[in-house]
């Protein structure tokens, strides 16, 4: 559980040039607006989360052709990325930013938006994160949080 919180702190000492492609930066790095001061995210969540479903869908192209087999490992920075895009998603949403992904903290949250039981299958996620079952669970939890992301938006007429 420790890899996520180690992984938030190598995110946030990444510096990037500004760039128009918003999905592209977060790509790169998806708590990138976690230190702009001109945009943030978490006050136009309906803007801007789509871009973190996307960032997981390259993601997810980079990381197929790793679990073709089914038996071979993924690429653990790549998986722990989604993570922290899954729960960027429930922080902006929820209209704050990313204040940590420390798993005691996190854990202990609540999130109005968010897949049922997130908690368990993300704590799963986390024990061994380069494993296809894990590759699987995340991305049934996006699936899952985009469904309930656009449930929300059409319920607050966003």
């Amino acid at each position: 559980m420790n890899d996520l919180k180690q992984y938030e702190q190598t995110l946030r000492q990444i510096v990037l040039s500004d760039s128009a492609d918003i999905k592209m930066l977060l790509f790169e790095n998806p708590l990138y607006y976690e230190n702009q001061t001109d945009i943030k995210p978490w006050e136009h969540p309906c803007e801007y989360v789509p871009y973190l479903f996307d960032v997981w869908k390259m993601i997810k192209e980079k990381l197929l052709p790793d679990f073709d087999t089914r038996k071979s490992r993924g690429d653990k920075g790549l998986m722990l990325k989604g993570m922290v895009c899954l729960i960027t998603s429930f922080y902006w949403i929820r209209g704050t930013h990313s204040e940590t992904f420390d798993w005691d903290e996190v854990s202990n949250k609540d999130f109005a938006v968010s897949p049922i039981n997130w908690k368990e299958r993300a704590e799963y996620i986390l024990q061994k994160p380069n494993q296809f079952p894990a590759f699987v669970q995340l991305d049934e939890l996006f699936i899952e949080m985009e469904k309930q992301f656009y449930k929300w938006k059409a319920m607050t007429n966003r």
